[in-house]
């Protein structure tokens, strides 16, 4: 299966490889192309703007959380519906996880999948300077295919002459892939929350708008000569790719997935799908009870941003509580915990009810307070895992949880922040709600078990 791929990767982060990506994508989609869309690590927004233009659902590779034999296999099977794999990246191309080795770079992926790269570098305020900016990137890693170049946010005709001059007469073996003009609607379009650019499940009526922008940007993309790049690729996928899934027992899943709570990696969501009797999907602002299940799912999100919607759905709040004293199982993420405390002091002070089910407050504060991978030790049986197994997962938010109740808790921080620094993964009868995002490819045993919970240890 030697299709095509392609990275799009940067110098730096906030560099404009989401936008970009999604104008590729939607360009190559103009041309008939089936697009696989990818995301190398942890990250919930970037895919969601590759999934409006994409008829796949775009899928994180991640060389921290996935063995590299796993990230190879679970990027081939999702190929194989695929005519071209379009992979943006993480950061800047060589950023990794401790800023000395590569680990968990965009580099890093681009040697284990063997793919082309092209960079994007940003000529604000520059021309002739942009050539010791990509001889650097070529030569600190010769291991690394650079392939091709992408100069964004050009301001003028005089300036992309003198960039198109300079690169040509110094790179000749680099393509230039696109010259991209400032586009001050995507600039107030495409502009950064707390937790990074604004999903795309609380953007649908600026969607087209966005569409027609990056359209735009597409007509300045010379796509014949990213598809040849992408087409320059060696074989890397095994024989067989398929997954057999752990035999569990059929269960009824609810999943609270909505433009509050959309922070889901599709393979968790696949997983359950496969395994489940049937999985129903609720919505936090419009249903006002629960389905029959067994087990409640509840994503990441921004709760912190719509607190008054959630509170105000009562009914809803109610049926959660009542059904886990009725012996319904729980497990949150992230947004997820901060739903089931008991109140939210949002940025500007406003504090709002949530469903009390963790006798405790969540504040928001500017900075974040838990940001990047997170290690995990268990020190308690739980439903995802038993005593010393060791996790690995990522946090990303800017809240922290107050506790007026001593909780039992699951995991020993080892590197990230967690709940307090030290903890993560509140345990309560049959309720686990935990900062940390886990990836089903990381570890499926992790879900099965939780499928099965209770269960003996």
């Amino acid at each position: 299966m030697k299709k095509p791929r392609i990275i799009i990767s940067g110098v730096s982060g906030k560099i404009g490889k989401t936008v970009i990506t999604s104008a590729i994508i939607s360009k190559l989609r103009e041309r008939g192309f089936k697009v696989q869309p990818f995301k190398i690590g942890p990250d919930f927004i970037d895919p969601s703007y590759h999934n409006v233009f994409s008829s796949l659902p775009s899928r994180n590779i991640d060389s921290i959380m996935f063995k590299k034999e796993v990230l190879v296999s679970s990027f081939c099977r999702a190929m194989e519906n695929a005519d071209i794999g379009v992979i943006e990246g993480v950061f800047g191309l060589y950023d990794s996880m401790d800023g000395l080795s590569e680990k968990g770079s965009t580099a890093e992926v681009s040697k284990i999948l063997r793919s082309p790269v092209v960079l994007i570098v940003d000529a604000e305020r520059i021309n002739r300077g942009l050539l010791a900016i990509v001889k650097g990137f070529r030569e600190f890693d010769r291991e690394v295919k650079l392939s091709g170049i992408i100069v964004n946010n050009v301001a003028h005709e005089k300036q992309r002459q003198k960039i198109v001059n300079a690169l040509k007469e110094y790179f000749k073996d680099l393509e230039i892939i696109g010259i991209i003009d400032r586009n001050r609607v995507i600039e107030e379009k495409m502009k950064y929350r707390h937790l990074g650019l604004i999903p795309t499940s609380e953007r649908t009526h600026e969607l087209d708008e966005i569409r027609t922008a990056l359209r735009e940007i597409g007509q300045q993309i010379e796509i014949d000569k990213l598809i040849e790049l992408a087409s320059n690729v060696e074989e890397i996928c095994p024989d067989e790719t398929t997954v057999e899934s752990p035999h569990t027992d059929r269960a009824r899943i609810g999943v609270i997935r909505d433009s509050i709570f959309s922070f889901y990696y599709p393979e968790n969501i696949e997983y359950f799908e496969s395994v489940a009797e049937k999985v129903y999907f609720i919505d936090s602002i419009n249903d006002a009870s629960l389905p029959e299940v067994d087990l409640l799912y509840i994503g990441g999100g921004f709760p912190e941003v719509y607190a008054g919607l959630l509170e105000r759905n009562k009914s809803l709040k109610s049926d959660i509580k009542k059904r886990y004293y009725q012996g319904m199982k729980i497990y949150a993420e992230c947004g997820g915990l901060i739903y089931l405390s008991d109140r939210v002091k949002t940025f500007n002070g406003e504090e709002y009810e949530m469903v009390g089910l963790i006798d405790g407050f969540i504040e928001m504060f500017r900075k974040p307070v838990g940001h990047g991978y997170v290690y995990l030790s268990t020190i308690k049986d739980n439903p995802l895992s038993i005593r010393n197994q060791s996790l690995i997962g990522h946090e990303f938010h800017h809240s922290r949880l107050f506790l007026r109740e001593k909780v039992d808790f699951a995991f020993r921080v080892e590197r990230g922040f967690g709940v307090d620094g030290r903890n993560d993964g509140i345990i309560k009868e049959n309720l686990l709600a935990m900062y940390t995002h886990l990836h089903f490819l990381h570890n499926p045993q992790l879900f099965s078990r939780l499928i099965m919970w209770p269960h003996q240890s």
